[in-house]
């Protein structure tokens, strides 16, 4: 290869950014699994609270088969919690184009 050719290349040296991004990227990792774990244990309680009516926060664990109530009724607890997101959806925000060009 010619002297012109590899001066135009460039090299793989580590600068200070790489540092900064790959800072940024580790706390942006351990944010993410702190998140993870919140939503879990939100899973786990609301678990507890809709289909065994107990309240805790852990992972939620399954009570004996005969203690369990709901029957068929328990098919329509995840789809009244459907209806509340697509009601909160189409009716909870009215921000619309014109109003976010003039804020």
């Amino acid at each position: 290869m010619s002297a012109v050719a590899d001066a135009t290349r460039g090299d793989f040296t580590a600068n200070p950014r790489v540092l900064v991004v790959t800072l940024m990227a580790v706390f942006i990792g351990v944010a993410s699994a702190f998140v993870a774990l919140v939503l879990t244990k939100l899973i786990g309680f609301f678990t507890n609270l809709f289909y065994y009516q107990r309240l805790s926060i852990g992972e939620f664990t399954s009570p004996a088969p005969g203690t369990i109530h709901l029957g068929v009724w328990s098919v329509f607890i995840p789809v009244i919690g459907g209806l509340i997101i697509g009601f909160m959806a189409r009716y909870g925000s009215r921000v619309t184009a014109e109003n976010d060009r003039e804020a």
